[in-house]
This record gives C-alpha cells, structure tokens and sequence, in this order.
C-alpha cells in the first residue's frame, strides 16, 4: 500500500466567522442600535453574580432598558461550565419563550450562552451535541460581550463543557454568534494575574492553530497578526491596566486568536487540560504547555517557526537557521512566561514526578490531537511531560 502524505493541497477548508464584530472604546454603548435588526423586545443576559456588579454590566443594563428592551438576567456559578449549568439557562429560556440571548463574561459565560441559543428551542440534548457538526441550528439570536481578552470564545465555533471530570468538545458553526462586541474599557480592571493567564492563552490559539496539520492561508494570515500584538502589548497591559491602547490591542488578539481556533489546536491544550487535576485554570495550563509543545513540534514545523519567530520580533539577521528560529520563538514565549510570573515547569509547582506517568497516559488516550504535525507515540509524551516537569526547553 503507497504512503499517504499529508498535503495541504489535497484538503478543502472552511473559515468560520461571526456574522459582525463591533469593536473599539465604548463600543458597548452602541449595542442598542446593533440589536434593533433582530426585531426582539427581550433581552436574556447571562452572566455571574461578580459581573453583574461591575460598572460596565450596570452600563449595559440600563443602555439596553433605555433603549426599550426589557432585560432579564440569569446569573451563572463562577466556575468552568458544566452541562448542568447549560441545561439550568435553557430552562430559564425556555420559561421566557423569546428574546436575545446575551452572554457577558469570560469563556465560560460565553460557551454556556453558544450552546444554550442553539439548543433553547429544540428537544435536543447538550449531549446529542458533544462532537463535530451535531448541533442542528440556533433557534435564538447570540450576542458575546467578553470581559477577558484571551478565550477567544466570542468568534469560535467551539464550546467545552466539563460532565463531573469529562470534558465535552462541541464543535458547530450553528454556535458562532450573530454579534460580537469588544470593548476595551471592560478589560481594564482585569488584575494583572488574569491579564497574563487569558493572555497567553490567545497566545496559545494562536501558535498552536498555526502548527496546526489545518492551518490554512486564511488562518495563517489571522493568527500571524494575533502573535504579533499580543507579543507587543501583553506585556504593557500587565504590567499597566490602564493603558487602553494596550488593551486594544489585546481584545483583538484575543479575537483573532478565536477566530484562528477554527482550524483547531495540537498537544498544547490537551496538556492544559490534565493540568487541571492540579487546580491549574485553562489559560495558566495553556502557557505552561505552550513552549513545550513548540519544541516538541519543532523538527516538523521549522518553516512555521520562522513566521511565528518573526512574529514574535526576530529578524533574518539574528535568526538564519531551522534551529536558529526555532529556538528564538520557543525561548521568546518561555521569556513571556518569566516577565509575566508564570511557572516554567512542574516541578516548580509542586508537582511530583511520580504523577507524570498517569498524566502523560490521560493526554495520550483521552485528549488525542490528529491535528499534531508531528506523530507521537505514548512513550513521546511521556518524555516531553518530563521536559515539562523539568523545564528543559533546550533545543
């Protein structure tokens, strides 16, 4: 039987997008005019009680009220979303028959909103829906506000749920949202710790969308600008709240990096997610596991490296080499990590070596990536959760 190569030329590729992206300072005060094409009195806002209580949220709630639309708010748990969060919002939908369904909050507001104005009208269940391509339709109108700048959730087509310590994968066009709106000014109060944990995980879509086997001209091109802004202004909105230009720059980062997810990510996220038996959240995870997984991935990807290196501020100058390159970009994003305080390895967060093997095995079976450039075999990963546990990121 002949080889079968993977060539890029013999796929056809899809690039899903929301329907419009508002963005810019206090573009939040510009979303009654932008719902008025929906031709609904009702708004369903979902948010958590923390939220709420913000002055962008109040500021929301009474633009809306003024504007002749009668607001009703679902306040969510603080914590990663469940199915049965999901079902409690459909149930809460479903009581109020009609409306537009707002989610205002990070990803896990905006993942339980996605599903629930898909499924609020069906007789489907969440998990008729865990897969690729098997939510039938969105019966509700979507709007996503985010208030971190680094899921990306409000323009991608996924949406991942936890069912007790399973993580649900829900793939579908039928959840991007009709209306994204990025306001800087919401992610201004953002401490700095979850300033640089959602930041690293745009990063994290980014690059990782760009190894990608998926990665496309389209994608390439989005997550490409992505690198190169949050690489650029991260530092400066951690390191200073109130700089708006900074935080400009990150909402859109963060946007883009949503946007570049649809081409799906490699090892980096399934690392992230057996992170989380360690209370690690998913972007902390994500920026862990993300110069690991580009030195895992480096010897497939060195044409690649070069871009996201020079995205990351190389030039051919200093960089004229397959190794060269990817060394710079493995080790600007491992320097992002120590200016922006996150662990470089496991072993310096307690982690015992004695756990690497039960989590290399639950990354292997359970979080399987066929979109990895490069193959790998269980005892690969075993390995490079020893580089992780060490923080060698030596090429």
């Amino acid at each position: 039987m002949p080889i079968k190569y993977d060539n890029p030329l013999d796929k056809i590729y899809t690039f899903g997008s929301p329907a419009k992206i508002i963005f810019g300072i206090n573009a939040l005060n510009t979303i009654g005019d932008a719902l008025g094409s929906f031709k609904q009195e009702k708004i369903l806002l979902l948010t958590n009680k923390v939220i709420k209580e913000t002055v962008p949220a109040k500021e929301l709630i009474s633009n809306l009220s003024s504007s002749g639309f009668k607001v009703k708010v679902f306040e969510s748990e603080i914590k990663e979303p469940t199915v049965g969060m999901v079902n409690d919002f459909i149930s809460f939908i479903r009581s109020e028959k009609k409306g537009i369904v707002i989610g205002m909050g990070g990803g896990s507001i905006m993942d339980q909103a996605k599903v629930a104005s898909a499924l609020a009208k069906t007789k489907n269940e969440v998990k008729d829906c865990v897969g690729v391509n098997k939510v039938p339709d969105r019966t509700l109108p979507l709007v996503l506000i985010p208030t971190t700048a680094g899921t990306g959730a409000e323009t991608s087509k996924n949406a991942i749920l936890l069912e007790g310590n399973k993580k649900l994968v829900i793939i579908s066009p039928n959840i991007l949202t009709d209306i994204a709106i990025l306001d800087p000014v919401i992610t201004a109060s953002l401490p700095p710790s979850l300033t640089a944990f959602t930041g690293m995980d745009a990063l994290s879509h980014a690059i990782e969308a760009i190894m990608s086997l998926n990665c496309n001209p389209v994608t390439m091109a989005v997550a490409l600008e992505a690198v190169s802004l949050i690489n650029s202004n991260l530092p400066a909105a951690y390191f200073n709240g109130l700089d708006i230009q900074a935080r400009f720059n990150m909402v859109i980062a963060a946007t883009l990096g949503g946007l570049s997810l649809n081409t799906g990510v490699v090892l980096g996220h399934s690392v992230a997610y057996t992170l989380g038996h360690f209370g690690v959240s998913h972007g902390l995870g994500c920026a862990i596991a993300l110069p690991h997984v580009m030195k895992f991935n480096a010897p497939v990807t060195s044409q690649k490296m070069g871009r996201i290196a020079k995205a990351l501020g190389s030039s051919g100058n200093t960089v004229d080499n397959s190794i060269g390159r990817a060394s710079y970009a493995v080790n600007k994003v491992k320097h992002l990590n120590e200016l922006l305080d996150i662990p470089l390895s496991l072993k310096s967060m307690g982690v015992q070596k004695k756990e690497l093997k039960k989590l290399a095995e639950e990354c292997f079976i359970k979080y399987q990536r066929p979109t990895n450039p490069r193959k790998y075999s269980e005892k690969d990963i075993i390995e490079l959760y020893n580089q992780l546990w060490s923080g060698d990121l030596d090429l």
